[in-house]
């Protein structure tokens, strides 16, 4: 700022362009809102991305392969219980290559 001018108040500037602020909200309203937080946060913390593989023009919904591959380990191996499952995506050949509980694997193509 140049020497020997004053700045405006800024007091006064601010006390034209203040706009009504939001009506209060009643109490059924707060209520409601509460209630539609309370399922935001219950939606949020349950939240299950979804993961989408895109490769050459193709699209691969991950947890249906998933559940395909528990499927194809429950076709063979029909008592034993999943308790680790890791897959493994060669989108090159369209197969993707799981392993359970770390002793049994087998392959899904899509």
């Amino acid at each position: 700022m140049p020497r020997g001018k004053k700045a405006a108040p800024i007091e006064a500037a601010t006390a034209e362009r203040k706009k009504p602020g939001p009506k209060p909200l009643t109490e059924a309203q707060k209520k409601e809102r509460a209630k539609q937080r309370a399922e935001e946060i219950k939606k949020a913390e349950n939240m299950t991305p979804a993961l989408i593989l895109q490769y050459q023009g193709a699209d691969v919904d991950l947890q249906e392969l998933i559940e395909r591959a528990k499927a194809a380990f429950k076709e063979q191996h029909k008592r034993t219980r999943i308790t680790d499952l890791k897959l493994y995506f060669k989108p090159e050949e369209r197969t993707a290559y799981y392993v359970v509980n770390e002793s049994f694997d087998g392959k899904i193509e899509y």
